[in-house]
């Protein structure tokens, strides 16, 4: 599992830590059910405090997406993945409306908008 942090950014550390994992979770880079680095040892490979990691965990719980089993561990829970795909979607199609309203307020034309769009999508 992968997750880079920009020790500069104005994102709080668990913030970043938490979107690290989910994007391994879409991307399918861990499984269900798989553990993931225990609280200590995700602190040091990242030189964060082991409170900052024990947020992104307790609100990645708080979604859904992971199941904390005392003495045992951190685990993936895709139990619900639908539901969880479909949030990203929504999450993504929002970042995308606001990102098509700054073009249209920048002046690029409609056109262009829709060329890249499905230049991307390789139709």
């Amino acid at each position: 599992m992968r997750i880079d942090l920009d020790y500069k950014s104005s994102i709080p550390m668990y913030e970043q830590i938490k979107e690290g994992i989910k994007k391994n979770i879409y991307n399918g880079m861990v499984k269900d059910q798989e553990m993931l680095p225990s609280i200590r040892q995700l602190a040091k490979e990242l030189d964060v405090s082991m409170i900052t990691v024990k947020r992104a965990y307790a609100d990645l719980e708080y979604e859904g997406l992971v199941n904390t089993i005392s003495g045992r561990g951190t685990f993936i829970n895709l139990e619900n993945y639908s539901v969880i795909i479909k949030h990203r979607e929504e999450e993504l199609l929002v970042k995308l409306r606001k990102n098509v309203n700054e073009l249209k307020l920048a002046g690029v034309a409609e056109e262009e908008v829709i060329r890249v769009i499905i230049e991307e999508y390789g139709v």
